[in-house]
């Protein structure tokens, strides 16, 4: 992606500013006042794509958390200067440490605080606890005769280098924990402030959309504690969904897009700036002619989430009678809280690769059998599916612990999307495979549990599957442990090649779920994540469609469950197709969930049949889109202005579709 997007309002200025069917709604006087303030309208607006945490939209004034204004001084010191600096490394780590501790006591004392946010504190308070930290970095200060502050530079470089070296997202990610905490010790050895001490506000009332590089989960809980600052959302040029600002994001529930290229340098405090995370962008200076459609999109989307709220305990039907079974998909088993908090009825998917992902070492059979029952005993009864760890290509384990399977992560492989993960993993690592299939059995003992098996190619691989199974089974009866005697064992139907011979898979299996982000993927050879060609990742792409169709119909014919959870399980839009397909299990990401179980509850079934049946006789992607666009009364600043990928227009898109072969 450019450091410099594209810009998007030139088409949109000219534009009708009603959509059909949309009602104008007066701005009120809070917001009329972010119109009037905005800058003058010809500055023109600016889009920044990023990947949605938490969905929703704010508008309000950027706020930029920088920490560029800590400048590590350098300078010699002499023999006889070493104690005090070393003394005085040791009170900025004691002032942080009480700092850390006095936000967690006050956190805790609050009942509505997330335990994530409990959590991320005391993390960095056990960093802070490591005396390591502060005897080596003395060690630096007496044998490089320098003073503390670059000392302390010193040992997280160093720190730093022993975190990359790892070659592990999610470690990776509690180096960047570590330099966090480092740069709060050294703010105190510098006298600077903390970035969230320099908020401000020009007006009182005014909300603010913090941007930074990547957020302190600290600072962002510091700015939540005062009456002063209102945070809307969240945004980051860095960061992953599975950092810890993530996380946290999702707890307390705030708007929020990371990897958001060039955010922070295309952007000035005070700016205003609206953020869409169900549509993964952020855009400066929003052209103030559209404002009274966004304030009313915000209202709605807030009221919404209220009254979804107390939808949680009735179960998703549609007007004719139709049930419809909203799972969650979980990575983590702290994110079991989420599923219980919005009333899923099961968890459709287990990611249960990133228990290998985030440690040195590999868990044990011990280790995992309770990290699963964990899970099982939140869900009450109600189905856990677990998919077998979807290792390789872009996840892997730790150096060590590839090291421990005789694996070498520093091996080249031509195509890691296509070479060995998932199924095939598995099935190169019996001991690894067993170890999980065992844990998995034990505990499933009178529990509602399902295995799943990842990137089915061929289905010579359930069969193998099944073998594994009858081994652990053998292992754990000649160990006098109790297991499950019979659990169901379904597939991922994510190849195209899975999907067409869809028959002699499902004769050897109990249930599938059509894991529709590979799928697409693999289908119209695009990588999502690649800005050069994620425009053309279109779920409703008619040979994706066609496929989709063809593999629910399929697996309904034979009997065979199926469910689908992917992302598109998740759009309402989607759904609404996937319904009318005949899918009648979704599972997707926990936030998703209350406003699917509105949609549905508002539905019926036979018209989304009707829908898919118009969009089956289509073959023109600009028609399906437009179509399903027509079904759903979601409306987003992004549609309003351009129903089009960012930085074309309306007419330049139409003629680049219209110029293709179509399916």
């Amino acid at each position: 992606m450019a450091n410099t997007p594209p810009n998007v309002t030139d088409e949109a200025a000219g534009r009708e500013k009603e959509l059909p069917g949309e009602v104008p709604v007066a701005l009120p006087q809070a917001q009329e006042t972010v119109a009037e303030s905005s800058r003058e309208p010809e500055l023109s607006s600016i889009a920044m794509k990023g990947i949605a945490v938490f969905s929703g939209v704010a508008l309000g004034q950027a706020q930029i958390l920088s920490e560029g204004d800590l400048e590590i001084p350098r300078f010699p010191i002499d023999g006889s200067q070493t104690r005090a600096e070393s003394t005085r490394l040791r009170a900025a780590v004691t002032t942080v440490a009480k700092e850390l501790e006095e936000l967690s006591e006050t956190l805790a004392q609050n009942e509505d605080t997330p335990p994530e946010a409990i959590a991320f504190i005391d993390l960095h308070r056990q960093i802070l606890a490591d005396e390591s930290l502060v005897t080596d970095t003395q060690a630096i200060i007496r044998e490089r005769l320098v003073n503390a502050e670059w000392a302390l530079s010193l040992r997280m470089e160093e720190l730093r280098k022993a975190f990359d070296a790892i070659d592990n997202e999610y470690l990776a990610e509690r180096g960047d924990d570590v330099a966090l905490v480092v740069e709060r010790i050294q703010r105190v050895l510098s006298g600077r402030r903390r970035p969230a001490d320099t908020v401000r506000l020009t007006m009182s009332d005014e909300k603010i959309i913090l941007i930074a590089d990547d957020l302190n989960p600290a600072d962002i809980l510091i700015l939540k504690r005062r009456r002063d600052v209102s945070i809307a959302g969240l945004v980051t040029a860095s960061g992953s969904p599975t950092s810890h600002a993530a996380i946290l994001a999702r707890s307390l529930e705030i708007p929020t897009l990371v990897s958001v290229e060039g955010a922070t340098e295309n952007i000035s405090s005070d700016d205003v700036v609206l953020l869409d995370a169900d549509h993964g962008v952020l855009t400066v200076h929003p052209d103030p002619s559209l404002l009274p459609q966004v304030a009313q999109r915000i209202r709605d989307l807030n009221n919404a989430r209220i009254r979804q709220k107390r939808l949680n305990s009735r179960p998703a039907e549609t007007k004719d009678g139709v049930k419809i079974s909203l799972c969650a998909n979980i990575a983590l088993p702290e994110d079991v809280r989420d599923a219980e908090r919005t009333g899923a009825d099961g968890i459709g998917l287990f990611r249960s690769e990133f228990l290998f992902m985030n440690r040195p070492t590999l868990p044990s059979e011990d280790e995992q059998y309770e990290t699963y029952l964990r899970v099982i005993r939140a869900m009450k009864g109600k189905p856990v599916t677990i998919r077998t760890m979807d290792l390789g290509g872009d996840k892997l384990p730790s150096h060590e612990a590839l090291e421990s399977l005789n694996l070498d992560d520093g091996e080249e492989v031509p195509n890691p999307a296509l070479g060995r993960r998932a199924i095939r993993f598995s099935i190169h690592q019996p001991e690894l495979f067993l170890t999980q299939l065992r844990a998995i059995l034990r505990a499933a003992v009178d529990s509602n549990v399902q295995i799943m098996l990842p990137l089915l190619s061929r289905p010579s691989e359930i069969a193998i599957t099944r073998g594994f199974i009858r081994k652990a089974r053998e292992q754990l009866t000649d160990r006098g442990i109790a297991c499950a005697d019979k659990i169901a064992l379904g597939g991922m139907i994510e190849v195209p090649a899975a999907a067409i011979a869809l028959p002699s898979f499902l004769k050897d299996l109990d249930f599938i779920s059509l894991g529709t982000n590979d799928l697409i993927q693999y289908t119209l050879a695009v990588d999502r994540h690649d800005p050069a060609v994620s425009e053309l990742y279109d779920p409703l792409h008619p040979a994706v469609l066609s496929l989709l169709y063809s593999v629910i119909k399929t697996a309904v014919k034979a009997k065979k469950p199926v469910s689908i959870c992917g992302e598109i399980a998740g759009d309402p839009t989607l759904a609404r197709l996937l319904i009318g397909m005949g899918a009648r299990r979704l599972s997707m990401e926990s936030g998703r969930i209350p406003e699917l179980k509105e949609m549905i509850l508002a539905m019926s079934c036979a018209e989304a049949e009707k829908l898919q049946q118009r969009i089956h006789r289509m073959h023109n992607t600009i028609s399906i889109h437009e179509a399903v666009n027509s079904s759903t009364q979601v409306v987003s600043y992004t549609a309003l202005q351009n129903d089009y990928p960012v930085g074309k227009s309306n007419k330049e898109t139409k003629q680049n579709e219209q110029s293709q072969p179509v399916a």
